[in-house]
């Protein structure tokens, strides 16, 4: 039986590319644990991308995260209109 592999690749934002792998074996089990392998191997290398935008000062806040850090916008309270019979 022949080696499989999972992978990834991440292209950076200058065009260079990184190409992660995980040997897996033909088993649902081994398959899973691979998921969870390039899982924990993408993260780490996008945790230590980013850090190293942020010490170099390229580190921008999309627009989404600019978003969800606005302030939620304030509504009035208004009384129910429904009314109830007593």
């Amino acid at each position: 039986m022949s080696g499989m592999a999972l992978s990834a690749e991440l292209q950076f934002r200058d065009g260079q590319r990184r190409k992660i792998c995980v040997q897996v074996e033909n088993k649902l089990s081994s398959l899973i644990t691979g998921i969870n392998d390039l899982i924990v191997n993408v993260s780490q290398l996008l945790s230590e991308l980013v850090e190293q935008e942020k010490s170099h000062g390229d580190y921008e806040v999309s627009d989404e995260e600019d978003e969800e850090r606005e302030d939620p916008p304030d509504y009035e309270l208004q009384p129910s209109t429904k009314r109830f019979k007593l």
